[in-house]
């Protein structure tokens, strides 16, 4: 009942809200009516923003304005390298309010359907691993593609030099025939620098969203470049196939240690799975480890030693290339 109870309020709040961000939408709406009325001119973001954009873009404002007025942590910029790098259009501290407040909601379901505040603890811990797993996993990703485009991009960019273009009218060029996230990526540098940021500090800016290697090679001889001198085309083409080389050799050894990370996954997951599954069936099976002060020892050791064995399994099959 009280479960019941929960789920109608939370449903009755988000009505609310919907009918409120609605209102305010409509009165926005009005008003480009009347700009349009007496100077013809209506604002296309205004008349076809929907509510659900209208709420972003209201929370981004307000987060990035209390990140303004706040002083500048390595930790808050940390996670918002982590949003450009997963290519998620939040904040840092955008994603950690969505992910508590989800936190706090699945809390509430698990605690009160189960009716034991353990089992919405577990999965508010959970929660908020899997929220920090999607984002690496979208790292991940994202710079695995940037890699693979990262040789035909260099391709492009030795022939467009070759064929007469200029350094900036090769990157333009590349913003507009090569896919995410290598157009996404130099149509930011090119917007940099139309901005008035100096082409160094756009590339510069760019290395650091990217995270990858192999592209500040490239930056790298490309300033060099630009300070001494030489032909840019054939260092390209140098460094590209280097970098093909090196995909080509850390895709043989992710095939070859493929088989030692999903161990170590597996091997970490079979005491949690256990664990929950004697909990859900067998609830006084465990009851000793939970009662007890020599089981939680036990239990804490053993979180401890899994946790240490998945790092070491881990540490054993990542080979730098």
């Amino acid at each position: 009942m009280i479960l019941l109870f929960s789920l109608l309020f939370a449903f009755l709040f988000f009505i609310l809200l919907f009918l409120g961000l609605t209102a305010v939408l409509r009165r926005r709406r009005e008003v480009a009516e009347r700009i349009q009325m007496f100077s013809g001119y209506q604002p296309s973001v205004v008349r076809k923003a929907s509510v659900f954009e209208v709420l972003r873009s209201r929370l981004h404002e307000i987060f990035a304005e209390k990140a303004r007025r706040t002083d500048t942590g390595l930790g808050r910029k940390k996670l918002d390298l982590m949003m450009v790098r997963a290519g998620l259009p939040l904040l840092g501290s955008e994603f950690l309010a969505i992910s508590a407040g989800g936190a706090l909601l699945v809390f509430v379901i698990f605690a009160l359907a189960t009716r034991n505040p353990v089992t919405g603890l577990l999965a508010l811990l959970l929660f908020l691993a899997a929220d920090f797993v999607f984002v690496q996993r979208r790292i991940t990703k994202r710079l695995d593609n940037f890699q693979r485009q990262l040789a035909d991009c260099l391709s492009l960019v030795a022939n467009s030099l070759r064929a007469g273009f200029s350094f900036l009218q090769t990157m333009e060029i590349i913003s507009r025939e090569m896919e995410p996230p290598m157009s996404t990526e130099f149509e930011r540098v090119m917007r940099d620098t139309t901005l008035g940021k100096s082409l160094d500090d756009a590339l510069h800016d760019m290395d650091d969203r990217v995270g990858s290697a192999d592209f500040s090679l490239v930056v790298t001889a490309v300033l060099i470049q630009q300070q001494v001198g030489g032909n840019l085309a054939t260092i390209l083409d140098t460094i590209r196939q280097t970098i093909s080389e090196r995909i080509r050799i850390r895709r043989e050894v992710n095939t070859l240690t493929a088989q030692g990370k999903m161990s170590g996954i597996v091997l970490a997951c079979i005491p949690v799975a256990l664990g929950l599954f004697f909990y859900v069936s067998s609830p006084e099976y465990l009851e000793p480890l939970l009662t007890t002060d020599i089981g939680r020892i036990a239990i804490i050791g053993a979180v401890f030693l899994v946790i240490v064995g998945f790092a070491i399994i881990r540490k054993i099959v990542d080979i730098k290339v």
